[in-house]
């Protein structure tokens, strides 16, 4: 019955927020619109749980986000430099290349949030989660796509050891 009314109240969540998002950018509400907008949102919420479901996927560790979410902006503003200073370069015919590495979370990270904050800046692209999380251990590898060898602070809060 838990478990149901846990499922009910994820459906609803994501039901609210997406019929609220599409409101936003709808100017005038007609009723038809609005019929879309709840059908719509509908699906979306169903869809969203299923995809939850299926991944298996929770929050994890929350231990580092408040230092992490403070690191962010600096983290964007710092790989928008590298990434200007790169773009340069390509202009002046020195092709930039990146690489794929792999990092480690640190201990207590979450590694849905935390990748989801690295990518989202634009020298860094996670682009697979490797390994298990067990309650008592920790055995994940994250492995990304970077710009430049150089690290953010950010990283340095999510990840422990260096980029292999």
């Amino acid at each position: 019955m838990l478990k149901s009314l846990t499922a009910f109240g994820e459906v609803l969540a994501w039901w609210v927020v997406l019929v609220v998002f599409n409101i936003l950018f709808i100017s005038t509400v007609s009723a038809l619109e609005l019929a879309v907008v709840v059908g719509g949102a509908l699906m979306a919420a169903v869809a969203a749980r299923a995809v939850h479901t299926a991944s298996g996927a929770r929050f994890g560790g929350s231990r580092r986000w408040g230092g992490a979410v403070l690191a962010w902006p600096g983290a964007v503003l710092t790989d928008l430099v590298r990434l200007w200073w790169l773009t340069a370069r390509a202009l002046g015919g020195r092709s930039p290349q990146g690489s794929l590495k792999t990092m480690t979370p640190a201990p207590g990270t979450g590694a849905a949030w935390a990748c989801a904050l690295l990518s989202s800046t634009p020298g860094a692209y996670v682009v697979d989660v490797r390994g298990t999380r067990e309650a008592a251990q920790e055995s994940q590898t994250v492995v990304a796509h970077f710009l430049t060898d150089d690290r953010t602070r950010l990283e340095d809060l999510l990840t422990e050891g260096a980029r292999r």
